[in-house]
């Protein structure tokens, strides 16, 4: 339907990567890794390199996701914001030695911690991505998801700040799905030229249960139709269980082929 030319993706945390490089290669899928705040800290960028050249004589494509735990590049603390942008600094380094398509970055932004002040968060986000896109010149790709946004708006306002600069969206079905207020279409049209990135997976509105397709109460159909006018994206599948490993896979390459 989208005339692929990419893989689906699936998560898969750094530390597993190699062990499993056989697996992956078998199932046909690129992947999408991710670093932890810790494990990126010991991270050696020399054996990035190699990690990558492997991925490479496999065939296996790859992202990359920064770490987001405790971090908000868009907080008010200036200490916190500092850390913040190092850590995702580091996390570039990784994605770029490992010859990664995009980085995929958590914005920062809950209502509740800034009791809905917008344009507080947006002037404290715009050095810390501007600093970012600096370090990420030449590759990867630096996509924001959305995580706890009830509406895009802070994603537009800062996405317009940074008009014609490579800053892209990765939109999250689960998160859309727990905390979003408004219908798919006023995430997905005013975004549709930043969209480079999609996670796929489902839960019934309460939990981030990361479910395969078709298990939740995501509305897949509204967005079937949706990515039919879509080309060149990266969808990625993020299982957080074993047991749901091969029928996500499964129903992901059904859903977007």
């Amino acid at each position: 339907m989208n005339n692929r030319k990419l893989p689906i993706f699936i998560n898969i945390p750094y530390r597993l990567v190699e062990s499993n490089i056989d697996r992956v290669a078998g199932l046909g899928v690129g992947v999408e890794i991710y670093a932890e705040n810790n494990f990126l800290d010991e991270l050696d960028m020399g054996n990035v390199k190699e990690l990558g050249k492997k991925l490479r004589d496999y065939g296996i494509l790859c992202t990359a996701h920064a770490p987001f735990m405790d971090l908000n590049p868009g907080g008010y603390d200036r200490r916190i914001r500092e850390l913040s942008k190092d850590k995702i600094k580091k996390a570039v380094e990784m994605a770029h030695r490992l010859n990664a398509i995009n980085i995929v970055c958590h914005p920062g932004y809950n209502k509740w911690f800034y009791d809905g002040n917008e344009q507080l968060w947006l002037d404290n986000s715009v050095g810390t991505w501007s600093e970012i896109l600096a370090e990420a010149k030449g590759g990867p790709f630096v996509l924001l998801e959305n995580i706890f946004e009830e509406t895009p708006s802070t994603l537009i306002a800062l996405y317009n700040y940074f008009k014609g600069k490579d800053l892209f969206f990765c939109f999250d079905s689960g998160h859309f799905n727990l905390f979003s207020k408004v219908p798919i279409d006023a995430w997905l049209i005013p975004l549709k030229t930043r969209i480079r990135e999609m996670h796929l997976h489902d839960n019934h509105g309460k939990s981030d249960e990361h479910l395969p397709i078709g298990m939740g109460t995501f509305p897949f159909r509204e967005l079937r139709g949706f990515i039919k006018q879509l080309s060149g994206i990266v969808y990625t599948s993020e299982f957080h269980s074993e047991a749901h490993a091969m029928e996500s896979i499964k129903n992901l390459k059904e859903f977007v082929m």
